[in-house]
């Protein structure tokens, strides 16, 4: 895509109904392609909402997702920006990796079943350059072809005819999707103009909420200035909508952070799932670069710096939103994503930084997501929480060195249509050009039963005190019954315990003689033994 013809395709005014105060909606009324043509219908109909967080610029995926099991390989390859391995934030059930330090939030999700990491996410060919790896993200496209239009602003297009026409209708009251923090937001073009209800920073959507304008000039130009932004509000189609589903009281969680500008977007994004807006596509942007060619880290304290402070950002945000959810008990309906147009190389360089690469990981976080390591089987290296391994690294690597590819991104794209938002798989190729394979990403109906075997286990078995553990392979949320037998049948120990995660750890307050007993759990109305040995 051109980059002046698609600000200037975005900029007919002349055919806009949706302004804010000085700031263009923008939106489109037309499609030249097929590509995802049936999103947001799915979305819609699913009644699911799905985040998107651009973090621009190429992040580190090695220095965010740490491979611990390939230590001595980034030890030689990074001896200038590597951190202790003492200071990696360890992870639940997964021995081979951690994050970052600076991400104690997201570790806290992943321990609690609610984040999930796909390794080595790219696609053949990649391009090195920002804007073209952007277009090829935003554009589901080969790396050797151009489209000239966004994946989600298609499928609008497609999914709601003829719109700005006719819209807001009964169907469909609210915004098609909502974008904070980027002028011009591409994954969201049409092919004439953007479709999204779109914004460059959060003060200016609290401005159409509020009926409020920035500061104009007290002058005579001043004055027009203001009465003309009051009109633009006024013919604004959906200011009425969102105002209504931003103001619906309800406490916000009280872990947002201060000047944290992805936390202001995604605490507006909160207000308006809580509020009923059926808005099914939200993308906020980090508001800082990881375009990290030098002083990556601090000299001092590797765990500082350039790439400490924008995960803090990041982790910080998206734990208070993932709570906020949680209090308005629509975890399980949202889903957000992380992406940047690629990586960055295996090698440092000698500015403490790192170049261009390609592969890199992409973080998933939600109550829905398939983080039970039960349900990931058949998948290479089935980790909680994980879907691939720790990149394969060179022992000594050389400067133009890259993290290999492991999954495509488009495998993202088509999980995310046909397990998030209900599209087929005849609709998801057709969207795509072609047939990619799904990931294990999501949970499915299926995954919340297990054979007995795969449900729990008992650790450590045998048992030696009064105190026993249970892992579920899938993370669960509910009460369970717990009940301990003999051998004979006989019941000897009984309770119910409320279980959110993984572990459940209780004492039966005596010692039991040492055999063989029949641990039972009742989950969902189903039944299922462990065999656990007393010594």
């Amino acid at each position: 895509m051109e980059r002046r013809k698609f600000i200037k395709t975005t900029a007919i005014a002349s055919t806009i109904p949706l302004v804010f105060n000085h700031i263009p909606v923008m939106a489109s009324s037309q499609i030249e392609s097929e590509s995802l043509q049936l999103l947001a219908s799915a979305a819609a109909g699913c009644g699911k909402i799905l985040v998107i967080i651009q973090m621009n610029g190429g992040n580190d995926g090695l220095n965010t997702v740490l491979a611990r099991d390939k230590w001595d390989e980034l030890t030689n390859a990074r001896p200038n920006i590597l951190m202790k391995e003492t200071d990696v934030l360890p992870l639940h059930y997964n021995e081979t990796t951690g994050l970052h330090p600076a991400m104690k939030e997201m570790q806290q999700l992943y321990n609690n079943g609610k984040m999930l990491i796909v390794q080595g996410v790219s696609y053949p060919n990649p391009s090195y350059s920002h804007f073209r790896a952007t277009d090829i993200w935003f554009t589901a496209s080969d790396s050797d072809k151009s489209l000239q239009s966004g994946w989600l602003g298609r499928a609008l297009d497609t999914v709601y005819p003829n719109f700005p026409t006719g819209y807001p209708n009964s169907n469909m009251p609210d915004p098609l999707a909502i974008q904070i923090g980027s002028t011009l937001p591409f994954s969201l073009q049409g092919p004439k103009i953007n479709m999204a209800y779109s914004v460059p920073k959060p003060e200016d959507l609290l401005n159409v909420i509020n009926e409020t304008s920035d500061p104009a000039p007290n002058s005579d130009y001043g004055h027009e200035l203001t009465f003309l932004r009051l009109m633009k509000d006024q013919s604004n189609a959906y200011r009425e909508s969102i105002q209504k589903a931003y103001n619906v009281p309800k406490p916000q969680s009280p872990t947002y952070p201060n000047k944290n500008g992805l936390a202001d977007q995604l605490r507006i994004v909160a207000k308006l799932i809580n509020g009923g807006l059926q808005t099914p596509i939200y993308v906020v942007n980090h508001p800082k670069t990881f375009d990290s060619h030098e002083n990556q880290v601090l000299d001092t304290d590797r765990t500082l710096g350039k790439q400490a402070e924008n995960l803090n950002i990041l982790s910080q945000a998206i734990g208070a939103f993932q709570e906020d959810l949680k209090l308005m008990g629509k975890a399980d309906i949202v889903t957000g994503m992380t992406f940047s147009e690629f990586g960055r190389r295996i090698k440092s360089n000698d500015s403490s930084g790192t170049d261009h690469g390609s592969a890199a990981p992409v973080l998933f976080f939600g109550a829905a997501l398939n983080t039970g390591r039960g349900t990931v089987q058949g998948t290479p290296n089935p980790v909680s929480g994980m879907i691939g391994t720790s990149p394969d690294l060179p022992q000594t690597a050389k400067v133009n060195d890259q993290v290999p590819l492991q999954h495509d991104f488009r495998q993202i794209y088509a999980t995310i249509m046909q397990d998030w938002l209900c599209m087929t798989e005849a609709q998801s190729d057709a969207v795509l050009g072609g047939s990619f394979e799904k990931l294990p990403i999501f949970k499915t109906d299926k995954s919340i039963y297990y054979p007995n075997v795969d449900f729990m286990r008992i650790f450590p078995n045998p048992v030696t005190t009064s105190q026993i553990n249970l892992q579920f392979y899938n993370f669960i949320n509910t009460t369970v019954e717990v009940t301990i037998y003999t051998l004979l049948g006989s019941k000897i120990f009984g309770n119910a315990y409320a279980v959110d995660g993984d572990i459940l750890s209780f004492s039966t307050n005596q010692m039991l003689s040492s055999g063989t007993y029949i641990v039972q759990v009742i989950y969902n109305g189903t039944k299922f033994n462990a065999k656990m040995i007393v010594l």
